[in-house]
């Protein structure tokens, strides 16, 4: 297994009362979310998160506004969902599914999160572990697990479509 497999078998989010309990600027949010999430980095360009991104996210109401330039730990909460949800999931989507989290009957943001992260490292580190290579063929096993995990990826993908579409009536 390459280096890239074991920081994402590695990876472990932070949980809520490990984020920052204080007020930080922009410039910090970046740094301590690409320090946090730097195992997902696949290319030297594909930072996690940029200013760029989380005014976006702010535009478009996925994250709240920061408050006098200051951005809080549900701040950062989001910011890192956003984040990993973003690699298969357009903002519009994202949104929902986070409008549907916030309506959730005894949901409270925290518990929240930190299930998010907890399910997200174990899914991870079983998707990691369980990849299976034949010695007979390589070549053939490298190719059939890439077109394995394509297919896994969009018929999950089709099945959130509609339980989004389902959970949004």
């Amino acid at each position: 297994m390459s280096d890239k497999y074991e920081q994402l078998k590695d990876l472990k989010l932070p949980r809520w009362h490990e984020l920052p309990d204080f007020d930080i600027y922009m410039d910090q949010v970046i740094i301590y979310i690409n320090q946090r999430l730097s195992a997902l980095e696949i290319t030297e360009s594909d930072k996690p998160i940029t200013s760029t991104m989380v005014n976006n996210y702010v535009k478009n109401s996925i994250v709240k506004p920061p408050i006098k330039k200051h951005y809080k730990r549900y701040h950062l909460a989001f910011l890192i969902v956003v984040t990993i949800l973003k690699r298969v999931y357009s903002l519009s989507e994202i949104s929902k599914m986070l409008e549907i989290q916030r309506e959730m009957e005894g949901s409270d943001l925290e518990s929240a999160y930190d299930t998010f992260g907890e399910y997200f490292e174990t899914a991870l580190k079983e998707i990691l572990i369980s990849e299976r290579r034949s010695a007979s063929d390589p070549q053939k096993d490298n190719y059939l697990t890439l077109l394995t995990n394509v297919i896994d990826s969009v018929v999950l993908k089709i099945y959130t479509d509609i339980k989004l579409k389902e959970l949004s009536k």
